[in-house]
């Protein structure tokens, strides 16, 4: 359920401070999104379209559904021609075992809140999750200091029926999926572990671990030290984007390779890890300052700038922070705290049927892959050719 964007951010709109970049709000809340967030996708298309089956031969795990970034694990081996992924720094093997340690929690109770701060604006987004035994879960997500992208989403399990709830200003929006049958395809023993870990990701199933493996994925942290976070003993991690591919919107010109980042793009991340649970109590995205003023006044027939130096304009970095307080591990939570059902007069899309679809896809092109990868270790079952002796030319005596 880490490290997808939800509905209402999707939606938000371009802020014209810097014309000539095209940068808006929403680039910034999807850069925000697609690693702090919690909550399912707001739509499945992807799921609804089924695998196709791959050559015999071909690379492990049937084809994934599209729209699920972060649930890779970093330890996925390369694809053939790809160079061999660099061995994980100290700082990446403590995020690693922190993952461990997240998946086997049991039950958990945490409140967030996360702030944005880019290009003059500031929103935040404050949210309540629970998690239970039984694929019970509970997300609440509400957006607050955009006037006109104000939304709520809530995501709730109580292990038979995931909903999901979406508030857009005046829009209303009820799905629901009915979890054992998909869980029983999940767990064949033909499907393989990425595209489960991908669609549990997906479906909102899955906790913090995946938005550690979000992060693990897009930023390579090389620096390690030791501290406290409110009396807790924590690993203070850094790091910097992996690459810059993801970090413009669709419309938006490509960032240089090479160089500083622009000061409203986040791109120094600092992440606290708990030493004991492994929790992500903490982490930061910021700017970087720029030594030298960069000069974004435009320019003229001649060549040279318009406008005296004293116009440029100053460009303040970005800062996004996401916070877990009040975690309490393994407690009892009660069922009813996973109790939800849509109004009766709600129009209410249940698409259990096309994931199930996908799902039966996926293990049908995985058995057959599985088929044909046997074969071809095996060999030929006889070690010989068998000769059959050619029919004879002369005719047949009657």
């Amino acid at each position: 359920m880490i490290g997808h964007s939800p509905y209402f951010l999707e939606k938000l709109p371009y802020i014209q401070t810097m014309q000539h970049k095209r940068t808006g709000l929403r680039a910034a809340a999807m850069i925000a999104a697609g690693l702090f967030l919690c909550p399912a996708p707001s739509r499945t298309g992807a799921l609804a379209q089924a695998p196709q089956a791959p050559a015999p031969g071909a690379g492990s795990g049937a084809a994934s559904p599209g729209g699920m970034a972060g649930a890779t694990s970093p330890a996925t081996p390369p694809k053939p021609g790809e160079a061999p992924a660099e061995p994980p720094t100290e700082a990446e093997r403590l995020i690693d075992a922190a993952i461990k340690k997240l998946a086997a929690i049991k039950s958990v109770s945490a409140n967030l809140v996360q702030t944005v701060e880019m290009l003059k604006q500031k929103f935040a987004v404050r949210g309540e999750y629970r998690k239970a035994p039984s694929s019970r879960i509970y997300l609440r997500l509400t957006v607050e200091g955009l006037a006109d992208s104000t939304g709520t989403q809530l995501q709730v399990c109580d292990g038979d029926t995931l909903w999901d709830y979406q508030q857009i200003l005046e829009s209303q929006m009820y799905r629901k999926r009915s979890i054992k049958p998909i869980l029983d395809r999940l767990n064949s023993p033909d499907m393989d572990a990425r595209t489960r870990d991908q669609v549990m990701s997906t479906l909102g199933i899955s906790g913090p671990e995946t938005l550690l493996l979000g992060l693990r994925k897009a930023v390579k942290f090389d620096q390690k030290e030791e501290g406290t976070l409110d009396g807790k003993p924590v690993y203070i991690l850094r790091g910097t984007w992996r690459n810059r591919s993801g970090l413009v919107g669709p419309d938006q010109r490509p960032l240089p390779a090479t160089g500083a980042l622009p000061a409203f793009i986040p791109s120094l991340a600092t992440l606290y890890v708990g030493k004991e649970d492994g929790w992500p109590y903490r982490i930061n995205l910021v700017g970087k300052v720029p030594t030298i003023l960069q000069d974004t006044r435009r320019i003229g027939p001649d060549g040279r700038p318009i406008g005296a130096r004293s116009s440029i304009e100053k460009v303040e970095p970005s800062r996004m922070e996401l916070v877990y307080s009040d975690v309490q591990i393994n407690p009892t939570i009660p069922a009813g705290k996973f109790a939800f059902q849509a109004p009766p007069n709600a129009n209410v899309e249940d698409d259990t049927e096309s994931i199930l679809k996908f799902l039966d896809a996926a293990i049908q092109s995985q058995a057959l892959m599985k088929r044909a990868q046997a074969t071809q270790q095996d060999g030929p079952v006889l070690d010989r050719n068998i000769d059959i002796p050619k029919p004879s030319s002369e005719p047949t005596p009657r």
